[in-house]
C-alpha cells in the first residue's frame, strides 16, 4: 500500500514539474524574441520594443524602410501628372529631418514638398506624423491633420509596400497607387516645367 501511494505522489510531482517546465520555456522564449532590435540585428534590452524609434535621434540605425530605400524616387507612370505623381524616400540623418518628398510636376508648375516625423507646419497649417510599422519593404504611419486649430481634425493612415520591386501605396481614406523606380533626373535644372515651388521639407537634386 506505501509502495502504491509512493509511486503516486511521484507521478503526481513529475506531472506538476513537467506542468510548470512547459508554462516557464514560452515565456523564456518570448522574453528573448521580445527584444527591440535596430536594422542591423543589434538588440537593445533596455528599449521598449513596441515603440518605433525610426526618427531624429535614433536615425539611420533604427529605420529600416528608409535605410533600404534611402534615395529612391518612386513615380505613378499611368498617371504621372496627377496631384501624387513622384515621391523619394530619405533616411534620417543630422543635416535632414524630413523622410518623404512629394514631387507634382507639370508642364507650367510644379511643386515640392517634404514631410517629417512629429510635428509638420507649413504657412499656418500642422500636421503630425507617427510611424506605427517599419520593416524592409513595409513602412505605415498616421498623418495626423490639425489644420490651423489645436485638436486633430481626422487622422489617415498611409501604407507602403514594397513588392516584386514596386512600391504599392493605399491610405485609409481609399487611395489606391502603384509606383515604379524613377529614372528620372530630379534636377531643379532639367525638369520640364516653367516654375518650380519648393515647399518647407523639400528634397529636389
Amino acid at each position: 500500500m506505501k509502495k502504491l501511494l509512493s509511486l503516486f505522489l511521484f507521478f503526481v510531482l513529475f506531472s506538476c514539474m513537467e506542468s510548470d517546465k512547459e508554462q516557464i520555456e514560452p515565456v523564456q522564449q518570448s522574453v528573448q524574441q521580445d527584444v527591440a532590435t535596430d536594422a542591423s540585428g543589434r538588440q537593445y534590452p533596455g528599449l521598449d520594443p513596441n515603440v518605433i524609434y525610426c526618427g531624429p535621434g535614433w536615425g539611420r540605425k533604427f529605420c529600416r524602410f528608409l535605410r533600404k530605400h534611402d534615395g529612391t524616387t518612386w513615380a505613378d507612370a499611368e498617371n504621372y501628372y496627377s496631384d501624387f505623381s513622384d515621391i523619394k524616400f530619405s533616411n534620417f540623418n543630422v543635416d535632414d529631418v524630413y523622410f518623404i518628398s512629394f514631387f507634382n510636376l507639370d508642364n507650367i508648375t510644379s511643386y515640392c514638398e517634404g514631410w517629417k516625423r512629429g510635428e509638420n507646419t507649413y504657412d499656418g497649417i500642422k500636421w503630425n506624423i507617427k510611424i506605427k510599422r517599419d520593416e524592409e519593404d513595409v513602412f505605415w504611419f498616421d498623418y495626423e491633420y490639425y489644420g490651423s486649430s489645436e485638436e486633430i481634425e481626422y487622422t489617415i493612415t498611409y501604407k507602403y509596400e514594397v513588392i516584386d520591386g514596386l512600391l504599392n501605396f493605399s491610405s485609409s481614406d481609399g487611395q489606391n497607387f502603384i509606383f515604379h523606380p524613377s529614372e528620372r533626373n530630379y534636377s531643379k535644372n532639367l525638369v520640364e516645367t516653367g516654375e518650380i515651388i519648393l515647399l518647407e521639407g523639400c528634397m529636389f537634386y
